[in-house]
């Protein structure tokens, strides 16, 4: 299979427009977004060893697991840089969940458009399990469970096809409702609220002045608890958390026993 890398920089912020202008729909599916004016663009088909990304997540039994076989993955990126939420790392999904991949790219944004067909050559690349999340990468790595996927190699893993964005919709659930399936996935929590909300920024800065990544609680109407986590890049990370109930939807993280929710595209709607 040709692999080709598509790089229309221009057309980022656009494709992200087109992404969340019409809106959610309800459960866990991916709606095509169509142009009349857009060009016909043909790609490879997408090749016969594809597994689904849950399928992927379960080859990984230890803490870095090397892949050998010629599998490959086919979904629709729907987390990157844009909002400095995710640095060096991409989210993408399909109808069975989703897979968190690091690529050493200064600006995820600009090449992994959110909406974006993604085709991923997984043969040689690597699984980790970083405290019980399943993060794809370079198999090249001594630091970590696995590295990040060079620049130089996109062309031989990635094929992005950003000709005809598509939408991707968050599962809704319930803070008691999360569980180990959930961990990487795309979520959506309703009618939630910040324990500092109205007073506190979505980051602390440390002794120094600068910004850390940091973790705020939020409740429902059960008084159920869960953690949000923002890292210290995050475009927002100055601004006060909402005081009103809002919905949030992002990407359940687990580390060692622990959830927290990060979320994806600023996606805070404040009821």
């Amino acid at each position: 299979m040709k692999r080709i890398v598509r790089q229309l920089i221009s057309c980022t912020f656009a494709a992200t427009l087109v992404i969340f202008a019409g809106g959610l729909l309800q459960g866990c599916t991916i709606a095509t977004e169509e142009s009349d004016d857009s060009p016909a663009v043909e790609y490879p088909d997408t090749p016969n060893s594809r597994i689904s990304i849950a399928h992927l997540k379960a080859l990984c039994r230890a803490d870095r697991t090397i892949i050998t076989d010629d599998i490959s993955i086919e979904g629709h990126v729907i987390a990157n840089d844009l909002y400095g939420e995710f640095i060096k790392s991409i989210i993408v999904a399909d109808e069975s969940g989703c897979i968190e991949i690091s690529v050493d790219c200064e600006s995820t944004a600009e090449v992994f458009f959110v909406g974006a067909r993604l085709v991923v050559s997984c043969t040689s690349l690597a699984l980790g399990d970083y405290g019980g999340r399943i993060i794809l990468g370079s198999s090249a790595s001594d630091d970590y469970s696995v590295g990040r996927i060079a620049e130089w190699d996109f062309s031989r893993y990635f094929l992005i096809d950003a000709s005809k964005p598509k939408e991707i919709i968050p599962q809704v659930v319930k803070i008691s409702e999360i569980n180990t399936s959930h961990i990487g996935n795309y979520v959506e929590f309703r009618k939630v609220s910040f324990t500092d909300g109205g007073t506190a920024e979505w980051c602390d800065k440390d002794e120094e002045g600068d910004y850390i990544t940091t973790e705020r609680k939020i409740t429902d109407s059960s008084d159920n608890e869960f953690s949000v986590r923002t890292i210290a890049e995050c475009a927002y990370r100055n601004e006060t958390l909402p005081q009103s109930q809002c919905t949030l939807r992002g990407i359940i993280e687990y580390f060692n026993g622990d959830y927290s929710l990060r979320i994806v595209n600023h996606q805070i709607i404040v009821e």
